[in-house]
């Protein structure tokens, strides 16, 4: 427990460390500007419901907007040492190596509890390696020199990212709970059996590693789901002593996959990049090296950017194939434990026998909610490319 005790700290401190040093609870003093503002998400949310004590995933953009301190004092920027950063991005990616490896053991030996947990933490280490990437940017160019909408693009990009960790923490943490429960009775029963001469020693103490493993892994994930639910509240410039409410972010809207078109989304994702429009801006000089140098720059950043957008177009079909087979295998599991329910009734099936059925079910169930996710996630990734945020 102490090294996923060290590995959570140092997401706590690292993963958005240049975010929270720039941001902050704000005094709503946008809302003097205008009543209504489109944000960089393309949501219009009318203050009252910014104000309803629950953040919504469509009101990110707008309460950034109104809250971020750097959105409202766009002209400070705050450097910070560049050698720690790189030193803390460097170790989210060694323990995200750590988990994904932990993970595919876990999956290996048939340990499902150790497997989701591992998942969570690698899908967690990954958004927050994304968005401290994004932050390391930042420091390589004054935001003073930003635009107000680009900061707010990038910012609102971090907050989505956050909060589907978020998410990703609460439903594991929920299955988990389940878990727990499920498999406590399942150590109970094998002391009940042991007592009657049915059940061995190393049956029991299998039953009750399972367990323990379990009820260690849910504590572990309430601590990192309160972690970045205050960096999200942070960020966003909201309550964090827990009076807010995070809602569930909005089913994925497969019909988003309908509208790409990798050649035109590709020629806006170069037309929109800040990096580019910022080198492209930049000046040459007079000279035929400097005007030669500065095409070949610009050509290599649209090359680049280009096979980037090949990656996130191809990452959103994979993820569509994933989420395609999760969601069969819930729809059979959701007869089989249609199923189960009427035998147990029947006495038909055992109470192990239903336990067992019952946690093949939540395992399928959580298996279709991370899909839906990282779908979602993938979707929105490859939007915000085209929109001119993109890492390449």
């Amino acid at each position: 427990m102490a090294k996923k005790k060290s590995v959570r700290n140092a997401y706590i401190c690292a993963a958005l460390a240049g975010i929270l040093a720039c941001s902050g609870p704000g005094s709503m003093t946008a809302w003097a500007e205008e009543e209504l503002y489109q944000a960089v998400d393309g949501n219009q949310i009318a203050e009252e419901r910014l104000r309803d004590q629950t953040v919504e995933y469509e009101e990110l953009g707008s309460l950034i907007h109104a809250n971020n301190v750097t959105v409202q004092n766009a002209a400070s920027g705050v450097e910070n040492s560049r050698k720690t950063y790189t030193e803390d991005l460097e170790y989210l990616r060694s323990e995200k190596a750590s988990a994904r490896w932990n993970k595919d053991e876990a999956k290996d030996e048939g340990d499902m509890v150790s497997y989701a947990e591992y998942a969570s933490y690698e899908a967690v280490y990954k958004s927050s390696i994304k968005s401290y990437n994004k932050m390391l940017d930042r420091l390589d160019q004054n935001s003073t020199n930003k635009s107000r909408v680009m900061l707010e693009k990038q910012l609102t990009n971090a907050a989505q990212s956050l909060m589907m960790s978020y998410q990703s923490m609460t439903l594991q943490k929920e299955y988990l709970a389940t878990m727990e429960e499920l498999l406590r009775t399942q150590y109970d029963n094998a002391q009940t059996r042991q007592q009657a001469g049915l059940s061995t020693d190393q049956e029991v103490m299998t039953a009750r590693s399972s367990w323990e493993s379990a009820r260690a892994s849910l504590k572990s994930m309430k601590s990192g789901e309160a972690a970045i639910y205050q960096n999200l509240c942070i960020l966003l410039g909201v309550g964090e002593e827990g009076e807010v409410t995070i809602q569930k972010i909005p089913s994925v809207d497969v019909q988003k996959m309908d509208e790409m078109n990798l050649e035109e989304d590709t020629k806006k994702a170069i037309t929109n990049n800040y990096d580019i429009i910022s080198e492209r801006s930049q000046s040459s000089g007079r000279s035929t090296a400097g005007v030669n140098k500065k095409t070949r720059t610009v050509e290599e950043m649209e090359e680049k950017l280009t096979v980037k957008m090949n990656q996130l177009y191809e990452d959103v079909q994979q993820a569509k194939t994933a989420y395609d087979a999760a969601e069969a295998g819930n729809y059979a599991a959701d007869i089989t434990w249609n199923s189960a329910q009427k035998k147990h009734e029947m006495g038909m099936l055992s109470n192990d026998g239903y336990l067992q059925e019952q946690i093949q079910y939540l395992q399928k169930k959580n298996n279709f909610e991370s899909a839906e996710l990282n779908l979602f996630q993938a979707l929105e990734t490859y939007w915000w490319a085209v929109n001119g945020i993109a890492d390449f």
